[in-house]
């Protein structure tokens, strides 16, 4: 019998249980890491905010662009995003405590890749906003920005109605990531 967990005498048996054992504390720190987690997360820091403002309102979005459903898309994004969180609660403009205002100042569209025939495949879309928040009963800026830019990519769809619809899915996501962003500011204290 000469297999490899065939043991004839002590020394080999020795060398074989430390090793069992080096895998067993090797298998346990293993697991304890994977059930453990990485620890990561993003803390909402409301100690940070000053103790007046509680509510915020969300004002509809202006928007000089021609993406006539992004404005809304965006306020309805971040209104979402505020009711998701905890740290300041959505209220009517005459009793919150904050005024949110945002422009979208800049849509930009174009070829991400293309065939070797210089037709796209590919596009992204890029948006560029800025954002106010301001107290309600002064009206004194707390907080302003004008460079909350984002892009995302995009397929190129077989006729002009899928390549827009494609797009509008792009925009969507985009402003998520905007109203994302907008609210880890306000309450990371911008």
């Amino acid at each position: 019998m000469s297999t490899l967990f065939f043991l004839k005498d002590r020394r080999s048996r020795v060398f074989c249980g430390s090793v069992s054992r080096f895998l067993w504390i090797i298998v346990a720190c293993l697991c304890l890491w994977i059930c453990s987690g990485c620890g990561y997360h993003l803390g909402e820091r409301t100690a940070e905010l000053p103790s007046w403002i509680q509510t915020i309102y969300v004002e509809p979005w202006d928007n000089r662009s021609n993406e006539l459903l992004l404005g809304p898309w965006l306020t309805t994004e971040l209104r979402q995003e505020f009711m998701r969180g905890n740290s300041l609660e959505l209220a009517p403009r005459n009793e919150a405590d904050v005024i949110l205002s945002g422009n979208v100042v800049q849509v930009n569209t174009g070829g991400l890749s293309y065939t070797r025939y210089d037709t796209s495949v590919e596009r992204r879309v890029s948006v560029i906003c800025s954002v106010t928040l301001k107290d309600r009963r002064t009206g004194r800026v707390l907080w302003t920005t004008s460079n909350i830019r984002r892009e995302e990519a995009f397929w190129v769809g077989t006729s002009a109605i899928k390549t827009e619809g494609l797009k509008n899915q792009a925009l969507k996501k985009l402003s998520r990531d905007v109203a994302e962003t907008i609210y880890h500011r306000v309450s990371g204290v911008f």
